[in-house]
């Protein structure tokens, strides 16, 4: 890959890129409001926004009309850069005036060449030419403003102005070659364009100005990303007051016509990436200090009874005051033991761990003996159970209607008669401290949830 074609795209990945970071860190700090806060906070135009001058940085194709047929320079060892400076002249930016600069390569060349032209020298064996152009202008645009009650998405515009060009064209022609080949008809090029046309006096010509200048009609459109980002595309056409931009002569230094009557003339279509950082914002938003609201206002719509910023619709816990989760508004239990982070001692127990009150897995020998604690021997008539809540849930916590023994217990039910009664569930835990049973200490919790749920 050539040099000019790598700093081509050098350039369009810079221009495509500016204008995505943009909008990207525009869109972040654009915050939104949601529940209550909606009716305290209410986004308003101002009036007479702040605007500050804007850059903004494109590249297009220069084209040309003059003595040789034009060749697009888009792709040339120069790529062509537009570089913007514009400011709004009023608050409905009505009418913005740019100052510009712009640079690159033009080139042209004699596609056909007649015979009698060849034979009296009338181009002086010039067949090609490219030349650096440098521009320096100011125009005024209207962007139909009057026709939009708001700025659009889409927006046209015209703009008119002045400019001067700098100039100096080259040829890639040598005496010494062949530039024509008669056989083949074709011109045979070097592209080393390093044939200074103003200081060889190919025409004859005493020395003459390389800049001259112009005036320019841009027409074209502005597309906005956002309220600070927008591309430009545009045709701008350049009336120049000279026919030197390709260094060939109307007239040589000796009054024979050598080229066309005419100035030459420049296109230059292109688009441009602008962003507007510092300028104040159309909008903004107010705080109230009181909603205006209607008699029938539902404020259950907005009641949030613990202050946690879910809304008591959504807030499946809502008198709990504390860190909550953004959706269901209850208290964050990262590692689901029952234990809220808040009180959780340890955030990432294993998965199905039997905790403490304080959120700590437990050892087999600490369930054992939370299971004996202040157990005291009684006679088997006098025996009762009272269910108590341990603090974590099974399968069976919110279980309805029949139940069906698991296969793991059912072994425990001895008389075959589709239930686990209290002395067969006394049973499986004698043997358990026994160590006479295949159970672990979860089984057995398991086993006196599913007693209490049948």
């Amino acid at each position: 890959m050539s040099t000019k074609a790598v700093r081509y795209i050098l350039i369009m990945v810079l221009l495509a890129f500016v204008p995505l970071w943009a909008v990207a860190q525009e869109e972040e700090e654009e915050g939104e409001q949601g529940g209550y806060e909606d009716l305290l906070f209410q986004e308003v135009e101002v009036e007479n926004p702040v605007y500050y001058p804007v850059l903004s940085v494109g590249t297009g194709i220069f084209s040309y009309i003059g003595e040789m047929s034009n060749d697009m320079g888009g792709f040339s060892s120069n790529p062509p850069l537009k570089i913007n400076v514009y400011h709004f002249l009023d608050a409905r930016q009505l009418f913005r005036i740019n100052l510009f600069g712009m640079s690159g390569n033009l080139n042209g060349s004699l596609h056909d060449i007649p015979e009698q032209e060849i034979l009296e020298g009338q181009y002086e064996g010039i067949t090609n030419f490219q030349t650096d152009l440098l521009a320096l202008g100011i125009n005024l645009e209207y962007g139909f403003g009057h026709f939009f009650d708001k700025r659009p998405q889409f927006r046209p515009f015209i703009a008119l102005g002045g400019e001067v060009i700098i100039f100096n064209p080259r040829s890639d022609y040598m005496r010494d070659g062949i530039r024509y080949d008669w056989d083949e008809q074709i011109i045979l090029r070097d592209y080393n364009y390093d044939y200074n046309l103003r200081n060889a006096n190919v025409f004859n010509l005493s020395s003459y100005s390389q800049n001259t200048p112009a005036l320019m009609l841009d027409v074209g459109f502005d597309f906005a990303l956002s309220q600070r980002v927008s591309i430009r595309i545009t045709n701008g056409f350049h009336y120049t007051f000279s026919d030197l931009l390709d260094g060939m002569p109307h007239k040589d230094g000796s009054g024979n016509v050598i080229g066309d009557a005419g100035p030459d003339m420049l296109n230059f279509t292109y688009f441009t990436f602008g962003w507007d950082p510092f300028s104040e914002s159309e909008t903004k938003t107010m705080e109230r200090l009181f909603a205006d609201i209607s008699e029938d206002f539902d404020y259950t719509v907005i009641a949030d009874s613990d202050r946690d910023g879910i809304t008591d619709l959504h807030d499946d816990c809502p008198e709990q005051g504390t860190m909550v989760d953004s959706t269901s508004g209850c208290p964050i239990d990262s590692d689901n033991d029952g234990v809220p982070d808040y009180q959780d001692q340890q955030v990432n127990s294993p998965p199905d761990a039997i905790v403490n009150e304080k959120g700590v897995e437990m050892t087999e020998e600490e369930v054992i003996s939370a299971v004996n604690l202040n157990q005291v021997a009684v006679n088997r008539s006098d025996a009762y159970m009272i269910p108590v809540s341990t603090g974590w849930s099974s399968q069976y916590s919110k279980a309805e209607g029949d139940l069906e023994i698991p296969e793991k217990f059912k072994p425990v039910d001895t008389d075959r008669n589709g239930q686990i009664s209290y002395d067969e569930l006394l049973q499986a835990i004698d043997r358990f401290f026994n160590g006479r049973s295949q159970f672990n200490a979860n089984d057995i919790y398991t086993l006196n949830d599913f007693f209490f749920a049948q």
